[in-house]
């Protein structure tokens, strides 16, 4: 089924001969799995929509997410427990973590504000950032950019934290 001899998957079976992506991608679908779950066979997938995007920069409105609204699944590797949902970024303030075009992993179980960690935020009106928050007398929302001209967001009561950032994508092409 597989295309190959016996002999050569016992020697892939047994470590004898390496088992490249290659043979992967051509033993996996005989075997019905995925060719990382053969290379990788404890790697824990998860399965996250890809909901909308959200502002790097000013805050900006998005309207409300539906179900209908994803846009597609994306998968990735361990992630710890949490809700996650993927965001795509738009602008540049978030650029030395996050480049205009990245996508973010959100944790909407993740609520709490910690130091110098990154965060979606909104407000009531359905405006929305990405950020780093950093505590203080006057807690604020700040740029982490290699764009001088973004400036800091100090935090009003009425903001909400979505979910904090635990993974970034970026690609390079």
């Amino acid at each position: 089924m597989a295309g190959t001899s016996r002999q050569q998957v016992e020697k892939l079976v047994s470590g004898e001969r390496e088992l490249t992506a290659i043979w992967a991608e051509r033993l996996a679908p005989a075997l019905k799995v995925s060719p990382e779950e053969l290379v990788f066979p404890s790697l824990k997938r998860s399965r996250v929509p890809l909901l909308s995007w959200v502002s790097a920069g000013k805050l900006g409105h998005e309207d409300g997410v539906r179900k209908s609204d994803i846009r597609k699944y994306t998968f990735a590797a361990d992630l710890p427990k949490g809700d996650w949902i993927a965001l795509e970024v738009k602008g540049d303030s978030m650029d030395r973590v996050a480049p205009d075009g990245a996508t973010i992993f959100v944790n909407r179980a993740d609520d709490k504000l910690v130091d110098n960690a990154f965060y979606v935020f909104s407000t009531p009106a359905g405006e929305v950032t990405f950020k780093r928050y950093r505590a203080g007398a006057r807690p604020r929302l700040q740029p982490f950019s290699t764009n001088p001209d973004h400036e800091t967001i100090h935090v009003t009561e009425e903001m909400h934290v979505i979910g904090r950032v635990g993974r970034v994508i970026t690609d390079l092409m």
